[in-house]
């Protein structure tokens, strides 16, 4: 599950995930901000794009997506995108965990 975890706060943000076109992910696969569950919706993706809009995190707060279990097609090194716009200069760490 990719985490997302702020280093300053975010108000407005727009989050883009780009897993360059290794997987699409589901309308139906979720994120979770705090304790809030959410479905990413297909609204929210265009191929292996996940944008989500207007996510307001404190800082040290996360964002976590839910992508279920995913099989990479061959061994190797991979590399995904994230792209936060805030308006403002801000920061957020990006956490890729092997399950």
């Amino acid at each position: 599950m990719p985490k997302f975890l702020t280093t300053q706060p975010l108000k407005n943000a727009t989050l883009t995930f780009d897993l360059n076109d290794v997987f699409t992910p589901d309308a139906t696969d979720l994120y979770y901000i705090a304790s809030d569950r959410n479905e990413i919706g297909a609204d929210k993706i265009n191929g292996s794009v996940i944008t989500i809009p207007n996510i307001t995190l404190g800082k040290g707060q996360l964002i976590i997506f839910d992508l279920g279990s995913y099989t990479m097609p061959t061994a190797g090194t991979y590399k995904f995108f994230v792209t936060v716009d805030s308006k403002h200069t801000q920061e957020m760490v990006l956490d890729i965990t092997k399950n």
